[in-house]
């Protein structure tokens, strides 16, 4: 009785229903932004001074920690040396006359003594040396992943950039102060005025940097040359210098702090979006 109930309601009350489903489709909703915004700032002191927009598909990419741990594997795997070299049959110390005739001796058939079956014959056998451990990766995989390491740094507040946006402070400039908004000794690149590790002293203490790992990408190795002199003579082994084509997918993903310079995010940003359709 009640399930007869039931379905004659829902069945009067359906057209109305699907009506009110169709008028909520809401026809004047904003659509969401296709940007992020990022900050430039200024090093040392890391102090903001100007934004610029990201597109999605670079700085706000959805985890997946399964493209990750892909790419990580690749690229240790490519890191492994392979030095074993054991010598095959070939390259041993025994000639290669057979031990023994083929038949009438009543033992088993044998070869040369660099048989590797014979005590101390050849240590391998069907060998392939020196070993090759390095794994491939497809580039549109590998790039998806360099993304989501970005994206999980900017999201979690560990991407600082390093630079100036020469348009948005000619368009600003009358509500904004600039020069007073840059602090003494500060500058748009990543090189120091000096070599001495006090600097670098003084850096990891104002930023309490002290237990973190820190990553610095400069877009030239050779224009940061007092940085990477300073950052040797600290004694410490979280300070990390590389240029932009040497940092990998693992090197961010360690880094709990990066700062890298707007040209070298400029290079990720056009090398790691080859196979994005923006349009999609």
């Amino acid at each position: 009785m009640f399930s007869i109930l039931r379905s004659s309601i829902i069945k009067s009350t359906s057209p109305f229903l699907s009506r009110n489903i169709s008028n909520e489709v809401l026809p004047n909703a904003i659509k969401p932004s296709n940007f992020s915004i990022a900050t430039l700032r200024s090093f040392p002191s890391l102090e903001p001074h100007s934004i610029f927009p990201v597109h999605n598909k670079i700085l706000n990419v959805p985890l997946r920690r399964d493209i990750l741990w892909l790419a990580v594997v690749m690229e240790l795997d490519n890191r492994r040396v392979g030095a074993s070299n054991p010598p095959g049959r070939s390259e041993h110390k025994f000639s290669r006359k057979k031990l023994f005739k083929q038949k009438g001796t009543g033992r088993a058939r044998v070869g040369d003594g660099n048989s590797p079956i014979r005590f101390r014959g050849a240590y391998a056998l069907a060998r392939t040396a020196p070993n090759d451990f390095s794994t491939d990766l497809p580039n549109k995989v590998y790039y998806y992943a360099y993304r989501i390491a970005l994206s999980d740094a900017y999201r979690k507040g560990k991407l600082n950039i390093i630079g100036k946006d020469e348009d948005f402070i000619n368009k600003y400039k009358e509500k904004l102060s600039t020069n007073d908004s840059i602090k003494a000794g500060d500058s748009f690149d990543l090189e120091i005025p000096t070599t001495e590790s006090i600097a670098i002293s003084k850096f990891v203490k104002s930023h309490d940097l002290e237990k973190l790992n820190t990553l610095f990408i400069a877009d030239d190795y050779f224009k940061v040359s007092n940085l990477r002199e300073a950052i040797l003579r600290y004694p410490s082994n979280k300070l990390t210098v590389l240029q932009k084509d040497e940092v990998e997918v693992r090197d961010l993903l360690k880094a709990n702090k990066i700062i890298i310079e707007k040209s070298a995010f400029d290079y990720f940003a056009a090398k790691y979006t080859k196979f994005v359709d923006f349009d999609a």
